[in-house]
C-alpha cells in the first residue's frame, strides 16, 4: 500500500474567544492515500470546515501533527505554506471566491502568477476553462457567470498547476440540485480518470455519495470512517477533463506580479475615483507647491546674479567714508573722502589693477524738445564704460578726448530713450538741456535692465567727467581737513585762461582687477594706497569702504538660495500632508479588501506579494499626484513669469526630486498599511464580511 498523502496524528484546534476556549478539533487521527476521493460530512460546528483549513494550510493546528506527501507541515514558514497552497493543494470554496472585478482567466491564472510557473500560462489557462466548458468566457468577470460556472472556474483555478490534492469545502452549497450534480460529475472525474485526490466536505448525504469514503464528525472528532464501493445508477455526464501540461520549472515571476499588481490598484482607484482624486490632492499640491516655489526662487537668484555681473568683471567698489556727529557715526558714504587723486593714485600704484573708473552723480531734470524726464546724471570717465561692459549699440562711445576738453556730449539709457525720444525718433545728434546745458546725444546705452533693489539701470545720463564738474553738477567743496589731506585737488587759475582739470570729489570709485584671482591682492592693494593718501590713524577705522561684488554675489546667491529652500520646505509640508492622507485611505482599502487578501493567499500568495501590491497601490497614487504636480507647477511658474513678470527658473532636479519624493512619501506611508495586509490570516480574511 501506497503511504498516505494526508496523515493527522492526533490533531487539535482551539480558538479562544475572549476568556472562552472553543475546542474545534479534539485529537483527530487520519489517513488518506493517494488517488482517494473521501467526503468529511457532519452537522454545524462539528469541525469539518476547520479540518479542511488545516488540510488545506491555511491554518495551524494547536496540537499534533500534520503530515502532506510525507513532510511535517507544522514547522513550514508562511511562504513555505503559501508555496503548498498554489502548487500542491487547488481549494474549492462553497461562495466560489473569486475575485469579482477580474476576468475569469485572471482569476485561473492567479496561482500561476504566485508560484511562478507563468511561462505557458495563457495557453494553460484557455486549457483549463475549455476543459471545465468555459469557452469563449474567458472575459467574463465574475457578475456575467451563473454560480454553476463560478463554481467551474474556481475548479479551474484550483487544477491549474496540477495540484495532488484537491479540497473542496461545500462546492455546491451554494447551487441548485442540477448543477451539483454536474460540479460533482466533473469532480468525481478528476478522481476516475486523473488520479486527484479529492476530500469534500459536504452536508448533503447525495453529495457524500459520490465518494469512495465517507467521513462522519461530531463535536471535533471522527465519529464514523465508512469506505464504500462505486456509485451505482445513472450518473451526470461529466465533461472530460484533461490534465494541464506539468508547470515546470519556475521562472522569474517579478513582472506578471508587477503587471497585475498595478492592474489591481488601477481597479481599486477606479471603483472609487473621487476617494482617489482627494488622496492624490495632497501630492498634487506639494509638488506643485515645489516646483513653482522652486522655480520662483532660482528665477530671483539667477536675476540678482545677472544684474550683480552686469556691474562688471572683477569688480571692486570703493564707497565714501563715515561722518561721526555728535558721537554718532553715519553710514558708509556720509562724507565725501575719495577724489579723483585717489582714483589715479590706485591706477599707478596697485600692479593687480587694470582699469580703474570714477563718477559723481545727481538727479536732475532733461529736457527735449516739449518733454522733459527726471533721471540720474552721471558724470564719469571713459574706463567706466569698459569696467560696467556697457557697450553702446547705437552711436559711439565716450573718449579720453571728450573728458580731456570737457566736451557738452552724453551717452543716454533705454528708458530715457524711450521718455524723451519714443520708440521710433533717433536720438543720435540730438541736443537735450541738462540743467539747461545743452548736450549733444553722441551714443544709446545697452540695456541692463533692474537691479536686485529695482532701481532701473537705464535710466541714466552719462557725460564726461569734467564736463559734469564744470558745467553741469559742479564740485562739492570739500572740507578744510579734506583739501589739507587732498593737496592735488587743484582750483588755480590758469595763465591762458582754460579752465583746469579739476580733480575734485567722487561718490564712487570703481577698480578692476587684471584677473579674478587677483581680486583679493588688488584689495589689499588699493586699501594700503588710500589708507595712507586719507592718513588713517593705525586702530581707527577707514573713511572708505572697499566691496568685492564676488562677496556680494555670494550673499546674493546665499539669501537666495536660502529663501528657496525655505519655500521648498515649506511646500515638502504639503507632501507630508498627502502621506498621510495615502495611509489613511489604504487603511480603508485593507479593511474593504480583506477578503480579497484571503482569496489570494488561498491560491498561494505570500506575505511579500500582499505587502507588494499595495505598496505599489501607495506608490501609483503618490506617482500620478507627482506627475500631475509637475506639469501643474511648470504651468504655474510660466503663468507667474507671464502675469507678474517675475523672473522663474524651471529646475530639472526639483521636477526630478519632486517626483522622486512624492514616490517615497507613498512608500512610507503605505508601508504600514500595506504591511497590516500582508499581516492577515488567510482564514480570518476569507471569513471576513
Amino acid at each position: 500500500m501506497p503511504p498516505p498523502i494526508i496523515e493527522l496524528r492526533n490533531v487539535t484546534k482551539v480558538f479562544r474567544l475572549g476568556d472562552v476556549e472553543v475546542r474545534a478539533l479534539g485529537g483527530v487521527n487520519l489517513k488518506i492515500e493517494p488517488g482517494a476521493f473521501v467526503a468529511i460530512m457532519g452537522s454545524s460546528g462539528s469541525g469539518k470546515s476547520t479540518l479542511m483549513n488545516i488540510l488545506g494550510c491555511l491554518d495551524r493546528p494547536t496540537a499534533g501533527d500534520y503530515f502532506l506527501e510525507g513532510e511535517e507541515i507544522g514547522r513550514k514558514d508562511e511562504p513555505a505554506l503559501a508555496r503548498l497552497r498554489s502548487e500542491r493543494i487547488g481549494f474549492v470554496f462553497q461562495s466560489f471566491n473569486l475575485l469579482p472585478r477580474t476576468s475569469a482567466a485572471e482569476n485561473v491564472a492567479l496561482p500561476l502568477l504566485y508560484s511562478g510557473r507563468h511561462g505557458d500560462g495563457a495557453a494553460r489557462v484557455s486549457e483549463a476553462l475549455q476543459a471545465i466548458g468555459l469557452a469563449g468566457r474567458e472575459q467574463n468577470h465574475p457578475s456575467q457567470l451563473s454560480g454553476g460556472q463560478q463554481q467551474r472556474v474556481a475548479i479551474a483555478r484550483a487544477l491549474i498547476n496540477n495540484p495532488a490534492i484537491l479540497l473542496a469545502d461545500e462546492p455546491t452549497g451554494n447551487l441548485d440540485t442540477k448543477t451539483s450534480n454536474e460540479i460533482m460529475a466533473t469532480i468525481q472525474a478528476l478522481n476516475r480518470e486523473r488520479g486527484l485526490t479529492v476530500v469534500l466536505v459536504t452536508h448533503e448525504p447525495d453529495m457524500a455519495l459520490y465518494a469512495e469514503r465517507i467521513i462522519t464528525m461530531r463535536d471535533g472528532m471522527i465519529l464514523t470512517d465508512e469506505v464504500k464501493g462505486r456509485r451505482v445508477g445513472p450518473m451526470p455526464t461529466a465533461p472530460a477533463v484533461p490534465s494541464p501540461a506539468a508547470g515546470g520549472p519556475r521562472t522569474s515571476a517579478v513582472l506578471p506580479l508587477l503587471w497585475m499588481a498595478l492592474g489591481a490598484a488601477w481597479q481599486a482607484m477606479a471603483r472609487n475615483k473621487m476617494r482617489s482624486a482627494l488622496t492624490m490632492l495632497g501630492i498634487f499640491i506639494g509638488v506643485a507647491a515645489l516646483i513653482t516655489m522652486v522655480a520662483v526662487g532660482q528665477g530671483a537668484n539667477a536675476a540678482v546674479k545677472a544684474q550683480i555681473e552686469s556691474l562688471g568683471a572683477n569688480l571692486l567698489i570703493v564707497l565714501p567714508g563715515a561722518t561721526t556727529t555728535g558721537g554718532v557715526r553715519a553710514g558708509f558714504g556720509s562724507a565725501s573722502t575719495l577724489t579723483v587723486a585717489d582714483a589715479e593714485s590706485i591706477q599707478k600704484g596697485a600692479p593687480a589693477v587694470i582699469r580703474v573708473g570714477y563718477l559723481i552723480r545727481q538727479a536732475t531734470q532733461l529736457q527735449y524738445a516739449n518733454k522733459n524726464w527726471n533721471t540720474s546724471v552721471q558724470g564719469v570717465n571713459p574706463s567706466y564704460l569698459d569696467i560696467r561692459v556697457w557697450p553702446v549699440v547705437a552711436g559711439r562711445s565716450m573718449i579720453e578726448e571728450d573728458d580731456d576738453t570737457a566736451a557738452r556730449v552724453c551717452l543716454i539709457g533705454q528708458t530715457v530713450l524711450r521718455n524723451l525720444f519714443g520708440a521710433h525718433e533717433n536720438p543720435i545728434g540730438a541736443t537735450i538741456f541738462i540743467k539747461n546745458v545743452p548736450m549733444q546725444v553722441i551714443g544709446l546705452l545697452q540695456a541692463k535692465g533692474q537691479t536686485g533693489f529695482g532701481q532701473d539701470q537705464d535710466d541714466v545720463v552719462l557725460i564726461p567727467f569734467t564736463t559734469a564738474e564744470r558745467k553741469v553738477l559742479g564740485v562739492a567743496a570739500p572740507s578744510q581737513s579734506q583739501a589739507n589731506q587732498n593737496a592735488t585737488y587743484d582750483l588755480s587759475p590758469n595763465p591762458f585762461g582754460l579752465q583746469p582739470k579739476l580733480t575734485g570729489y567722487v561718490n564712487t570709485i570703481f577698480v578692476q582687477a587684471r584677473t579674478t584671482e587677483l581680486v583679493p591682492m588688488a584689495k589689499e592693494q588699493l586699501s594700503q594706497i588710500l589708507t595712507a593718501r586719507h592718513h588713517v590713524p593705525a586702530g581707527q577705522p577707514a573713511d572708505f569702504d572697499v566691496r568685492n561684488i564676488s562677496d556680494i554675489t555670494q550673499a546674493a546667491e546665499s539669501s537666495a538660495q536660502i529663501m528657496a529652500i525655505l519655500l521648498a520646505a515649506v511646500a515638502s509640508i504639503s507632501l507630508v500632508v498627502g502621506g498621510i492622507g495615502i495611509m489613511n485611505i489604504l487603511l480603508v482599502s485593507v479593511t474593504e479588501r480583506t477578503r480579497e487578501i484571503g482569496i489570494r493567499m488561498a491560491v498561494g500568495a505570500r506575505r511579500a506579494h500582499v505587502l507588494m501590491q499595495f505598496l505599489i497601490e501607495a506608490v501609483l497614487l503618490s506617482g500620478i499626484g507627482g506627475l500631475v504636480g509637475i506639469l501643474a507647477g511648470v504651468a504655474i511658474s510660466e503663468g507667474i513669469s507671464l502675469a507678474a513678470g517675475w523672473p522663474t527658473q524651471l529646475s530639472s532636479v526639483a521636477m526630478a526630486g519632486g517626483f522622486l519624493f512624492s514616490a517615497a512619501v507613498g512608500v512610507f506611508f503605505g508601508y504600514y498599511p500595506a504591511r497590516r495586509a500582508s499581516r492577515l490570516n488567510p482564514i480570518e480574511a476569507l471569513r471576513y464580511e
